[in-house]
C-alpha cells in the first residue's frame, strides 16, 4: 500500500509540472531597461534616440506568462508596454501577443520582436515607424 501511495503521488507531481517554456519565452524573461527608442515625427525618418532618467522604462516579463512595466514620470513619456497583463511569445510569428490588465479594449495588441545578444527590440504598429530597444538587467 505504501508503495502504491508513493507512486501516485509521484505521478502527481510529474503531471503538476509546468510545460518547459520555448526558446524564444526563455529568452525574454526577465527584467528590461528601455536603453533606445525612436518614433518617426511623421516625416517617414525615425532617428534613434538614447533613453534618458525621465524617458525610459522598465518591463519585466515573468516566467507565468505576466508582465509589468514602471515608467518613472507616467505622464512625460509613453511607450508600448503600458501597466501590466500577460504576454505569450508567438514564434512563428516572430511576435509578442499582450493582454493589458487596464484597456479600453480586450483584444490582445501583438507587436513583432528580435533579439539581439542581450537587447530585445520591439516593433509596435506604427504608421511612419518606430521601434524601442530594451537591455536585459537581469
Amino acid at each position: 500500500m505504501k508503495k502504491l501511495s508513493l507512486l501516485l503521488s509521484l505521478i502527481l507531481l510529474i503531471s503538476c509540472e509546468k510545460e518547459e517554456l520555448s526558446t524564444a519565452e526563455r529568452s525574454i524573461v526577465g527584467k528590461w531597461q528601455l536603453v533606445e527608442y525612436c518614433v518617426s515625427p511623421g516625416a517617414g525618418e525615425c532617428v534613434a534616440q538614447m533613453a534618458t532618467a525621465i524617458y525610459t522604462q522598465t518591463v519585466e516579463f515573468r516566467k507565468d506568462g505576466s508582465f509589468i512595466e514602471r515608467i518613472p514620470e507616467r505622464q512625460k513619456f509613453w511607450t508600448p508596454i503600458m501597466s501590466s497583463g500577460q504576454y505569450r511569445v508567438l514564434e512563428d510569428k516572430g511576435k509578442i501577443e499582450f493582454q493589458f490588465d487596464i484597456s479600453s479594449s480586450r483584444t490582445p495588441a501583438a507587436m513583432d520582436y528580435q533579439f539581439a545578444g542581450d537587447r530585445m527590440t520591439l516593433l509596435p504598429v506604427c504608421i511612419e515607424g518606430c521601434r524601442y530597444t530594451y537591455e536585459r538587467i537581469r
